[in-house]
């Protein structure tokens, strides 16, 4: 699972910003794939962020989570950025502390697709079925994932054990399309009391609240902003 503004709904298109990153001397990386799932009025699927609930905060984010790497991939990282098996937090997931001035070394690495995972469904399955309970493994059989592009965040992240840190997040953004009956059990479930998926508007998302007062995370609105690729980092 992943880690607003009011003035005017209507988003006019702009020049990605480039991040600042190579002067930090440490930098937290995140690397996840975000999914997209719409409904038949082209709200969003958001789920709430089980790392802010177990605080007892509500916080509604993409469906996704960290992308993990090849065993192989995890040795070149090491020596590419220079790092050790301490920088990673956990197994495979390509969640470490590097020093700044690799991000570019990084975000060639990543773009070039190789020694890592390539598409999400282990991370819809992970997320929709094994944490959220929403679904069976069977009612995401014929699941067609298609990429729509990449998005990228710098802020400090609220992830348990990781408060506070700078975190450089890298983000592959899917389109999924589920069968017309999965589709509509979420809907359904979305209206439930309390429940863990919400379907949300392009205008709620970028005012950072749902219209009854929830929360969603400013990481979101990668689900809106897409590139074709990750401009280089200054």
């Amino acid at each position: 699972m992943p880690e607003s503004n009011e003035e005017s709904f209507v988003h006019k298109p702009e020049k990605p910003k480039l991040l600042e990153i190579l002067n930090i001397p440490e930098v937290r990386v995140s690397s996840a794939f975000f999914i997209r799932i719409k409904d038949f009025e082209g709200r969003h699927a958001l789920l709430v962020n089980k790392n802010r609930a177990k605080k007892g905060i509500i916080v509604l984010t993409p469906i996704g989570g960290a992308i993990e790497a090849t065993p192989a991939g995890i040795e070149g990282l090491k020596k590419l950025l220079d790092i050790d098996g301490s920088a990673f937090e956990k197994d495979k997931d390509l969640r470490f502390k590097m020093n700044g001035k690799r991000a570019n070394e990084y975000r060639s690495w990543f773009l070039s697709g190789k020694q890592r995972e390539s598409e999400p469904s282990r991370e819809v399955i992970e997320e929709l079925v094994n944490e959220a309970g929403l679904l069976d493994e069977e009612e995401l059989k014929g699941l067609q994932c298609n990429k729509a592009g990449y998005a990228t965040e710098l802020a400090k992240t609220t992830r348990t054990g990781q408060e506070g840190q700078m975190t450089l997040r890298l983000l592959e953004v899917f389109d999924a399309k589920l069968q017309p009956e999965t589709l509509k059990k979420l809907i359904e479930l979305s209206r439930e009391p309390n429940s863990l998926i919400r379907f949300v508007t392009e205008e709620e998302i970028r005012h950072g609240k749902t219209d009854d007062g929830t929360d969603i995370g400013t990481v979101a609105q990668s689900l809106l902003d897409i590139q074709e690729t990750i401009p280089e980092f200054e």
